[in-house]
């Protein structure tokens, strides 16, 4: 496992993301959360952007996929750690946990849809599944 600091939270992820264009832009995803990248997320994701946190939210623009993010995961996040990125094609899921400040952490597996096959392709839907959370961090 690879293991940074970026913006106070701790950010682990699998060392073969380097392996992989896909991996490397969904392992930026989850440290541009941390340390509030916004701009990051923007230029790797679509302007029509589908996201389904299921059973929570559908969302369905960029523009309201980084309100989201702005407000739910920027806001006390204690560590990022990535169990697996998995790309195959124009898909990839990655697992994880998402521990918060406050004690709370959510249990993840996000299902990404890329928009070609090209190594600079843009993630154009987003299907997460989310356990955990009790408190202000229920995503």
């Amino acid at each position: 496992m690879i293991n940074e600091i970026l913006g106070g939270a701790r950010v682990s992820y699998p060392k073969d993301c380097g392996n992989a264009p896909k991996k490397g832009i969904l392992a930026g995803f989850y440290k541009a959360f941390a340390q509030g990248d916004w701009d990051y997320i923007q230029e790797h994701t679509a302007d029509a952007l589908s996201w389904n946190i299921v059973g929570k939210h559908e969302i369905g623009s960029q523009e309201e996929a980084l309100a989201l993010c702005r407000e739910q995961f920027f806001r006390g996040i204690q560590e990022i750690c990535l169990h697996n990125v998995i790309t195959h094609g124009n898909v990839a899921a990655v697992n994880g946990e998402i521990i918060f400040g406050d004690g709370t952490s959510v249990f993840f597996c996000d299902i990404y849809k890329f928009g070609s096959f090209g190594k600079q392709a843009r993630v154009k839907e987003v299907t997460s599944y989310v356990i955990g959370g009790t408190g202000p961090h229920t995503i």
